[in-house]
């Protein structure tokens, strides 16, 4: 059985869990979470997904993206999400907002933003080719000159997170 994602409502009232291949093929609005990982230097963790991702294959991401499964809270998806992709556990998370999008064809999403403080050696999941640091500074350009290398939610996020003009609609 394929993983089950909470399916909700487009004001987040949880109706039912649905397996992910039926959601992403359907225009449920289910839920998930991403993380913005900086470091002392002021620079944004972005993983490169990988060339075997179903979408956007190659592109830049949130330093941690993921779904919430069915009985599965924002936070507890947080922090699973950290661990598997990035390997930390006991990291402060600070919820920054949530949002609601549409991130593409079939994909309607309820998502809550976090962020994170790290300093030291992470261990990456097979779902990310590389990483790279970006200080902040750069990203707008890096916006510009590689738009098309960004998950919509990835350019609308950090969009967001620097004070630019984005595309979401923020529910708290």
């Amino acid at each position: 059985m394929d993983e089950l994602l909470s399916v909700v409502d487009k004001n987040d009232n949880y109706l039912k869990p649905v397996e992910r291949k039926i959601v992403h093929n359907s225009d449920l609005w289910h839920r998930g979470v991403h993380i913005l990982l900086v470091n002392d230097n002021d620079e944004i963790l972005l993983q490169v997904r990988s060339p075997a991702k179903d979408k956007f294959p190659n592109c830049y991401d949130c330093s941690v993206s993921e779904h919430v499964t069915a009985g599965e809270s924002y936070e507890n998806a947080a922090k699973r999400g950290i661990k598997e992709e990035l390997g930390l556990e006991n990291i402060e998370l600070k919820k920054l907002l949530k949002l609601r999008m549409d991130y593409g064809v079939h994909d309607n999403m309820i998502t809550e933003i976090y962020e994170a403080h790290y300093n030291g050696k992470l261990k990456f999941s097979d779902e990310t080719s590389s990483v790279v640091y970006i200080p902040k500074q750069n990203i707008p350009d890096l916006l510009k000159k590689e738009n098309s290398r960004f998950p919509p939610w990835t350019r609308e996020i950090l969009k967001w997170y620097l004070g630019m003009p984005s595309e979401f609609e923020i529910l708290e």
